[in-house]
């Protein structure tokens, strides 16, 4: 099935990919920059995505050759060169460079999604406590991936051993990270997930508002669904464009889905206004769509006691807390309100 790809198509995609990813990637900080007036951290994460990407697009595009010719080798279309020939040096600095470079470019997006999450409930003590875990989780496993980077082949000093890491033991060790790669990528990833679809059955939406912001918040499900795609073309079929296709479409599919979330301000009438208000430099009126001096303060619904209420227009939430609200401590403003600002 993927023996017609060529590496000169592998790189066409590669690149088309990453393009996209950095059209919608400036794409999001302008509208970040529109709405809010300034960029935040989460923008900062994703900068840092998109700069990773480059780089690992690039070192695939230097390394494709050298996993073809291998792949070739493999199935003694090429005679191979004597183990002292520099090329299986080369692969193999070429083959930890990437592995490295995708995981950078994953968790730094899961990094993104985390900090985006922590700007739209940072009022929630509950949210935060689960959120501070899925951050040492996420911290931890990246940790974990990086260091066994280090020891596909055995130890350390082995790393660039072409004979040792073809070995039969190296080899089966080496299906067994993927393994467990796959399952620490995946299992972060939903983890990541969890957290916003967790706080939104506890606001007070319009069951059509739930149901934008769960699909907004369920678009990073994708990755890891490719992620397990690759991993099975890996250990199954294990062929050179196969794994480099998958491996391909996830990292800049990672990218991609990590822009999205903003763009939901340009599907909404008010968000449309609020961004032209703040373009012609004056203040948007929640209640009648008219530019206004006055803060923003709006509300979906009545709040009853114990839950937030929540105004999702814009790409952003505004939060609630109903009992101070009881007590007389009025609407509170929390961090992501200040990003339309």
């Amino acid at each position: 099935m993927y023996n017609s790809i060529s590496v000169d198509g592998l790189n066409a995609l590669l690149w088309t990919l990453t393009a996209v990813g950095i059209l919608l990637s400036v794409g999001r900080f302008a509208i970040r920059y529109a709405s809010a007036g300034r960029f935040h951290l989460d923008d900062a994460s994703h900068l840092l995505s998109v700069l990773l990407l480059v780089g690992l697009a690039a070192a695939y595009t230097h390394g494709f050759p050298y996993s073809a010719r291998i792949a070739s080798i493999g199935r003694k279309e090429e005679e191979a060169p004597p183990l002292t020939d520099p090329f299986y040096r080369h692969y193999l600095q070429l083959r930890l460079v990437v592995t490295l470079l995708v995981f950078m470019v994953l968790w730094s997006v899961k990094a993104t999604f985390l900090i985006f999450y922590r700007l739209l409930f940072d009022v929630s003590q509950t949210f935060l406590r689960l959120w501070w875990v899925a951050v040492v989780l996420t911290f931890a496993t990246f940790w974990v991936c990086i260091g066994s980077t280090f020891t596909l082949c055995g130890s350390a000093s082995d790393l660039y051993d072409f004979r040792k890491c073809s070995s039969a033991k190296a080899l089966h060790d080496i299906r067994t990270t993927y393994k467990y790669w796959c399952a620490l990528n995946v299992g972060t990833d939903l983890i990541v997930m969890a957290l916003p679809l967790y706080m939104l059955s506890g606001l007070q939406l319009r069951p059509t508002q739930k149901a934008i912001l769960g699909g907004v918040f369920s678009l990073g499900l994708v990755v890891p669904i490719v992620d397990i795609l690759r991993t099975v073309e890996s250990l199954e079929s294990g062929t050179f464009s196969g794994v480099a296709l998958w491996s391909s479409l996830e990292v800049t599919i990672a990218v991609i889905v990590a822009s999205l979330p903003l763009y939901r301000v340009l599907l909404t009438p008010k968000g449309r206004n609020i961004i032209r208000s703040r373009l012609s430099g004056e203040r948007y009126n929640d209640v009648d769509g008219s530019p206004a001096e006055t803060q923003r303060r709006f509300c979906d619904t009545p709040a009853s006691p114990g839950k937030r209420s929540v105004s999702t227009y814009q790409g952003d939430l505004e939060t609630q807390d109903s009992e101070s609200s009881k007590y007389g401590g009025g609407v509170q403003q929390v961090p992501l309100a200040q990003l339309s600002r």
